[in-house]
């Protein structure tokens, strides 16, 4: 891994790399090129980190991009999105306060053609100068102002009355995502469900390319006895695994997330830490849970489980469904706890002879991925001049 090949320093807007091969890495890079020295842009947060599945399916597309164009120069923005303590719960107050800046910087880039992602996207996506050609990744619904209430009891209150004081900033954004869908060359989304979203939302026709998941080489790994899930929030559905393994005591049900949302868990519940290799992430799972209680844009986990030969279940919202093969391994009544013991209790038992089916739906979806990826690299290609 080539560190060098692009750079990012944390409190700055723009910063840069040089041309050259190796993998697109952010981590431990040291230079500052100015942006306007640069073929192309790059806006994403958390890059170096690797942090989720934007960051992931961005940097798939970014090292094909360089294997095609080796020759193109590249800066890296993070759009200087490192708040203090204080503003880390207030991101959007935070994008009006630095709003000028960002427009400032983003008109100094005199490159051919940028590609933007995340929340501090839209903002230096409208102030390119109109000459920057630009591809707009919209991968979560948050991209364009919709945060959902997804907190139970006192804490659902509370977000609540912190819903209603980021009113206006959330109006301003909705604002300024209309515009950058209008002014961007190429919209892309991760999911059918996202780009029907977006047709609904501005009209604007997307692009649809799957992220890239990985795949177990075969002979399957072993099954086990044991049921996964990422996260236990609010919005992963953490009441749901409570319930689960309150009324399945017999079963161990196994936690990686970076810290865990809930206290005092149940004793059947393994809380694992967070874990990147996904080898390691579903060895020894029957079954896993992805009981999400908010509209995911796809639901990468559900689809990297079925690549290890561990069947999912999922709920029936957002673009969860086309990451499972059968609607019988989704749950309707998502909410509802309840709903989740009935469908628990069978998926568990089927899992072992729906490994194969898993299986085999994440080789075809895996072949449709490179088939979306290699059209993204062309128009991405056609649109920097090449």
């Amino acid at each position: 891994m080539n560190a060098s090949a692009y750079g990012v320093r944390r409190n700055s807007v723009f910063c840069g790399g040089m041309a050259g091969g190796g993998r697109v890495t952010l981590r431990d890079a040291t230079l500052r090129t100015p942006a306007e020295d640069a073929d192309i842009l790059v806006v994403t947060r958390h890059f170096a980190l690797r942090w989720g599945g934007a960051e992931h399916s961005l940097a798939a597309i970014l090292d094909e991009l360089r294997t095609v164009r080796p020759s193109w120069t590249w800066s890296v923005s993070d759009g200087g999105f490192d708040p203090p303590h204080t503003l880390r719960r207030l991101p959007l107050l935070q994008l009006v306060l630095r709003r000028r800046e960002l427009q400032e910087s983003a008109a100094n880039f005199r490159g051919r053609l940028a590609l933007v992602q995340s929340l501090v996207g839209p903002t230096l996506l409208n102030a390119l100068p109109r000459s920057v050609l630009a591809v707009y990744f919209a991968r979560d619904v948050r991209y364009w102002g919709e945060w959902c209430n997804h907190e139970r009891g006192i804490r659902r209150a509370v977000k609540g009355l912190y819903q209603l004081a980021q009113a206006p900033l959330v109006a301003l954004y909705r604002r300024d995502v209309q515009r950058a869908l209008s002014r961007a060359n190429l919209v892309v989304a991760n999911s059918n469900f996202m780009a029907e979203r977006l047709r609904a939302f501005s009209g604007r026709e997307a692009l649809v390319v799957y992220p890239r998941t990985p795949l177990a080489t075969l002979p399957l790994p072993e099954a086990g006895a044991v049921v996964g899930m990422v996260g236990d929030g609010a919005d992963k559905g953490g009441h749901v695994l409570r319930a689960l393994a309150l009324r399945f005591p017999e079963i161990t049900f196994r936690v990686h997330a970076r810290a865990s949302a809930l206290s005092a868990l149940p004793s059947n519940v393994v809380f694992a830490g967070w874990e990147s290799d996904p080898a390691r992430l579903y060895q020894g799972l029957r079954l896993m849970l992805v009981p999400s209680q908010v509209a995911e844009a796809y639901g990468r986990v559900a689809l990297e489980a079925l690549g290890f030969g561990v069947p999912a279940l999922v709920s029936r919202v957002g673009g969860l469904p086309e990451t499972v093969p059968d609607p019988s391994w989704t749950v309707a009544d998502y909410g509802n706890a309840e709903a989740w013991c009935s469908a628990f209790a069978d998926a568990f038992a089927e899992a072992p002879n729906r490994r194969q089916a898993a299986y085999e739906f994440a080789t075809v979806r895996q072949r449709t991925v490179d088939e979306q990826h290699q059209q993204l690299v062309q128009r991405i290609l056609a649109l920097g001049g090449e």
